[in-house]
């Protein structure tokens, strides 16, 4: 066969392959009569003189056309039934595809809750192991309840309330002292004192919570979509309002509710940890802290004092009489007393002080920022009422006096036992002298300021 009849045909021969399965049969066939019209005019171009025509020669152009028509036709039939093929695949594929629903879009929203719902228990773990020892966690957990209903429910505007106790108010989670009785808010007014009251959750736009109590919710300064109490037993501990859900609470109410729930396990259960923590630390009768307690929080107040070059002071209580009460059996009298001074004392001091029991009738106190003379002169008020409340009282039924050692750290930075040990010794000093307060303003430790003779 003649090479030049072969050369052009192997391009023109895979090119309509190549294109007849991209076109189809039909279009493939005529690919193919194109191609084999363009390889007779390619080797038929005047280049010189045509070689003659001899029945070999006719018999090559034949069957060279022939192939290249034939391989379009076969490669646009095998592309048709691959692109049927495809497509039924896709069809049975998208036949057997679950229809999206609106069932199917709410469990795929429960799905998506209970996860957050599972990663929220093992944050709160987290955050408990982390704050379990804070001195007031409270201002933290409101954080993290905040934090934790934008999570789950995407709710904002969140404000976690605690009721006072012994009261009929509530005041924010965060707030670390009580205000004075009156200042807080009702917890038996509008929609938020009505869940507090009633104990039931209420969620706006809740077809079963009534018109009325919509109303209430309508009538309150700041817009609540979704209220919830915090309980201890019978006995209600707090309030969650939150003024803004994300979600339609009609569609979520059981998420909502197992959330509640769980902020109320988190609450209760960070409450049992301060709780026995208190009672760990602090003395069951006179409510103060234990002696190892007081130890503990007081160097760590007193280095930090001399770290920000602040003076401070210690002051030793004695309450002479307590043993006689205790030696007659007279053990509620004693506890009664003993209650009354404590009570007296943790109203007085501030809250960065530190008080402690050192012993039966005895009790300490360490003053941050303040001098003997400052300290001298703030005890003395504290001992005159304390006179009033021990002194020339019958209830008690014995003589009961009050004397009190006070000691300041002066330019020095003594550690807190010296401190504690030269407080002990001018409370002694002030039985010696039979004087009220006894300081170490004067040197030897005399009594620098006696406020009063004792009765």
């Amino acid at each position: 066969m003649d090479i030049a009849l072969l050369l052009p045909w192997f391009p023109v021969l895979l090119g309509v392959g190549v294109g007849g399965r991209l076109l189809g049969k039909t279009r493939g066939l005529g690919l193919g009569v194109l191609g084999a019209l363009l390889w007779l005019a390619v080797i038929h171009l005047p280049t010189g003189p045509l070689p003659p025509l001899t029945t070999l020669r006719l018999l090559a152009l034949a069957a060279g056309m022939a192939a290249v028509i034939a391989m379009g036709a076969w490669s646009g039939e095998m592309g048709q039934t691959r692109a049927a093929a495809e497509a039924a695949a896709r069809q049975a594929a998208s036949s057997h595809a679950p229809a999206v629903t609106p069932e199917s879009t709410l469990r795929t929203a429960y799905e998506t809750a209970l996860g957050s719902l599972g990663r929220l228990l093992e944050q709160y773990h987290e955050w408990l192991e982390d704050h379990r020892h804070d001195r007031d966690p409270w201002p933290k957990f409101d954080e993290f309840i905040r934090a934790a209903l934008y999570q789950t429910c995407r709710a904002t505007h969140v404000k976690p309330f605690r009721l006072v106790e012994n009261s009929d108010e509530i005041i924010p989670l965060r707030d670390a002292e009580v205000p004075a009785e009156g200042t807080g808010l009702s917890a038996r007014r509008g929609i938020i004192g009505h869940v507090v009251t009633t104990g039931r959750a209420y969620v706006a736009q809740d077809p079963t919570q009534g018109e009325l109590v919509h109303k209430l919710a309508a009538e309150a300064k700041d817009p609540v979509a979704w209220c919830f109490p915090i309980a201890q037993g019978a006995r209600r501990i707090g309030v969650v309002a939150a003024g803004h859900l994300a979600w339609a609470p009609e569609l979520h109410g059981p998420l909502l509710a197992a959330t509640a729930g769980l902020i109320q396990q988190f609450w209760t259960m960070l409450q049992e940890v301060c709780g026995s923590r208190s009672a760990a630390q602090h003395d069951p009768i006179s409510g103060v802290l234990t002696r190892d307690t007081f130890f503990q929080m007081a160097e760590g107040a007193l280095r930090e004092s001399y770290r920000q070059g602040e003076p401070v002071a210690c002051a030793v209580i004695a309450v002479e009489g307590l043993r006689q009460l205790h030696d007659t059996a007279r053990w509620e009298l004693a506890d009664e007393l003993v209650k009354a001074v404590c009570a007296l004392l943790r109203r007085k001091v501030r809250l960065d002080d530190v008080l402690g029991r050192f012993d039966g009738s005895r009790f300490i106190l360490l003053l941050r920022r303040v001098d003997s003379e400052l300290a001298t002169l703030i005890i003395g008020q504290l001992m005159f009422r304390l006179r009033a409340v021990c002194e020339d009282n019958p209830r008690w039924q014995v003589p009961i006096q009050v004397r009190c050692g006070v000691v300041g750290s002066g330019l020095n930075e003594p550690d807190m036992r010296s401190l504690v040990l030269e407080a002990l010794q001018q409370a002694r000093q002030a039985r010696t002298d039979d004087t009220t307060i006894c300081s170490d303003l004067l040197p030897g430790g005399g009594a620098a300021r006696p406020v009063g003779k004792s009765a």
